[in-house]
């Protein structure tokens, strides 16, 4: 009985020492797991702070910009209807180009009588 109770004595024991060593390798993965799951998470949020300050600048040059199209818009409207004010005055009321050669010939006919 004493050498079947030695026998689980040390069964017991080679036991407790793998599972011990076991539970210790599986708690140090647990903690480098751990570690870099926390580093990586920071890197991330950090990133996602970071994008959010690019898409807010973004956001604010697309205003700015949408701002400068409208007056663009505005001034070329105005600027045309200059253009045309400016056309009705220099361009409808004048000669074509046939009605200034027969005109010349005319002038020139004058002349020579």
């Amino acid at each position: 009985i004493i050498g079947m109770l030695e026998v689980i004595l040390s069964d017991f024991e080679r036991t407790d020492k793998t599972v011990t060593q076991e539970e210790a390798d599986a708690q140090e993965a647990f903690e480098t797991f751990k570690s870099e799951n926390e580093a990586d998470t920071k890197t991330k949020e950090d990133a996602v702070v970071t994008k959010e300050g690019e898409v807010a600048s973004i956001e604010d040059g697309l205003v700015t910009l949408k701002d400068d199209l409208m007056t663009a818009d505005v001034s070329l409207k105005l600027a045309l209807g200059e253009l045309e004010k400016l056309h009705t005055m220099c361009v409808e009321g004048e000669e074509t180009y046939e009605e200034r050669v027969a005109k010349r010939h005319k002038e020139i006919e004058a002349l020579k009588e």
